[in-house]
């Protein structure tokens, strides 16, 4: 729903985006590149800024093994 909220994917159609696009770290749309709140856990104020953070090393090309190849863009949302 947030990336419909952000206009990234058209109202309502969210689930066919889910369906055909693979959004693990090296696929074509990456989203939680670091593994989200599962691998991250929860720690002090669930996770503070993380997401700032890995969305910072992306963009700055500093996040080893997970980094994404294209990486002139990060979106946050908290």
């Amino acid at each position: 729903m947030c990336l419909e909220d952000a206009g990234i994917v058209p109202k309502g159609e969210i689930g066919p985006f889910f369906a055909e696009t693979d959004t693990t770290y090296n696929g074509t749309f990456p989203i939680n590149t670091d593994g989200g709140q599962l691998s991250g856990g929860q720690p002090g104020l669930a996770g503070g800024f993380r997401h700032v953070v890995e969305a910072a090393r992306q963009i700055m090309g500093k996040a080893g093994v997970r980094q994404i190849e294209r990486n002139d863009l990060g979106l946050v949302n908290g």
